[in-house]
């Protein structure tokens, strides 16, 4: 095995403690997007659900109304 000196040491712990760090900032945003991804999704989801609703009851009102007549 080849002997390595202490700067290439140093320089190898320091590679592994970047790519450590590397990779923990990655997961940290991979999972922040995930989160964010969700949160629009249930945001979406909700305002569908009130843009239904609102237009369910204006078709209530609608049929609610009596017709004009032509006259």
């Amino acid at each position: 095995m080849k002997r390595r000196t202490a700067r290439q040491l140093v320089r190898l712990l320091s590679d592994i403690r970047h790519a450590a760090h590397c990779s923990t900032l990655r997961a940290a945003a991979t999972n922040r997007t995930m989160a964010l991804a969700a949160a629009e999704r249930d945001a979406d989801a909700a305002n569908d659900a009130a843009s239904d609703e609102s237009a369910e009851t204006a078709r209530d009102v609608r049929e609610d109304k009596p017709a004009r007549s032509g006259s």
